[in-house]
């Protein structure tokens, strides 16, 4: 009702109010895409540096494989140029069988972003060779688009585990032991009665010291809350008499924390009762390390340590709608910093950024400090009215003119802006302009 009864001069002032907001998410949306457009670029550098793993990993991108580490190319018999060939297909190292299932994965993933995801498929050797395989996949910014960076297991073992336990239980330890993946049995209890030489190697205990002791008579110093988890996992797997597979938590070890993926199924005696559970546990830590290296690339600048535009453009929205107002941005540029590359390299170039990176560790820790561009830098500052902006440039001139003074080299020269909104309503991208407007 109350919008029929506007002016058309009201109307025509609320239309070219719009049209900015328009113009200002496009800008957003095409800063966006450029900060993505390096990231993957700096990831891209990234892939290499995984060579050494132990695991087979694999970066798929635009429906062929960007990147194999010598790992993956020998587990299906290939080599990493061969598979890496813009006309090589993906799905013949998939068998057909599971083909149409891998298909839909890629589809479901190709509109993904910044997840992970995990399941079996049955792969096949360039000789037609089959192979059961588990792979774990992280959904990452690349080039254009999304890339699955992926770390992928034979889990042959697997199924040959399932078939040793039901053929010849009186050899069973022998089995066992030959298996490189863990295993423990544990009864209604949660003690552990029988253990594989693998398990004892990754938690780097003897199988004398393991074998008749709970996980807590075990590491006595560990916290409640895993403890509780862990029994009332194996609770749930006992009393339902369900498997509980690709569990994922952390187990202790005498070399510190590590990552498992636990497959739970009920320990079912000859008379058909369930006496406890059976684990395959299959030590991840590698995958959780790399996943966290590249959770750290998207959203840091990788040269100075501090927040990349990513990360500054996503906090620059949330704040924008919270409460946090009154909120100031300051702006800082580092001077003549192209003419510095030219004239002594790059290397002076990346000790200046460095250096104001230093400079900028003033501020508070809910203080969102980042490298939003080449040669320039942000700070949000929520709950900071006006004088608390001024306050920060006189904080930060302080802090330049200290280094400098400490600093054998040439003097880091910085150009500074303030600005500040009182109440929400007002675009932060807005309000950085006005800062960057404001430099001196």
């Amino acid at each position: 009702m109350n919008s029929t009864r506007k002016t058309k001069k009201q109307l025509i002032e609320e239309l070219a109010a719009l049209k900015e907001r328009v113009l200002e998410l496009e800008a957003l949306e095409k800063a966006s895409g450029d900060s993505k457009k390096e990231l993957g670029e700096r990831i891209g550098r990234y892939f290499p540096q995984v060579e050494h793993m132990d695991e087979a990993i694999y970066v798929l991108f635009d429906r062929k494989y960007e990147f194999v580490n010598n790992k993956f190319a020998e587990l299906f018999g290939v080599t990493p140029d061969e598979i890496c060939n813009p006309e090589y297909d993906p799905m013949t190292l998939v068998a057909p069988e599971s083909r149409k299932f891998v298909k839909n994965k890629y589809r479901l993933s190709s509109s993904g972003e910044f997840m992970t995801q995990q399941y079996e498929f049955t792969g096949m050797t360039k000789d037609g060779i089959k192979i059961e395989c588990e792979t774990f996949i992280l959904l990452i910014p690349y080039k254009w688009g999304v890339a699955i960076h992926g770390m992928l297991r034979n889990i042959n073992v697997r199924k040959r585990i399932d078939e040793e336990l039901q053929r010849n239980r009186s050899d069973l330890q022998i089995v066992l032991n030959s298996i490189p993946t863990s295993i423990y049995y544990l009864d209604n209890n949660h003690h552990f009665i029988r253990v594989n030489r693998a398990f004892c190697k990754s938690i780097g205990l003897p199988m004398e010291s393991i074998i008749g002791k709970t996980l807590a008579e075990i590491f006595p110093n560990l916290p409640e809350a895993q403890l509780s988890h862990f029994f009332e996992t194996n609770d749930e797997v006992i009393n339902t008499g369900n498997p509980k597979r690709g569990f994922i938590e952390i187990l202790p070890s005498i070399r510190g924390k590590r990552w498992f993926q636990n497959d739970r199924i009920p320990y079912i005696d000859e008379n058909g009762n369930i006496v406890g559970i059976i684990c395959i546990s299959i030590d991840i830590s590698d995958l959780r390390e790399t996943e966290e290296k590249l959770w750290y690339l998207s959203f840091h600048d990788v040269l100075t340590g501090l927040y990349n535009r990513t990360y500054f453009e996503e906090e620059l929205l949330r704040l924008e709608y919270g409460r946090q107002f009154p909120i100031s941005v300051v702006s800082i540029k580092i001077d003549n910093l192209q003419e510095i590359n030219s004239r002594e390299g790059i290397a002076a170039g990346n000790d200046l950024l460095r250096r104001t990176a230093k400079v900028l560790k003033i501020f508070r820790t809910e203080d969102v400090t980042a490298r939003i561009s080449g040669d320039k830098f942000a700070i949000l500052l929520p709950t900071a009215d006006k004088s608390i902006g001024e306050n920060a440039i006189a904080r930060l001139k302080n802090a330049l003119e200290s280094q400098n003074k400490h600093h054998n080299k040439a003097p880091l020269n910085l150009s500074f802006g303030v600005a500040t909104v009182g109440k929400k309503g007002c675009s932060l991208i807005t309000v950085l302009k006005q800062a960057e407007a404001a430099m001196s």
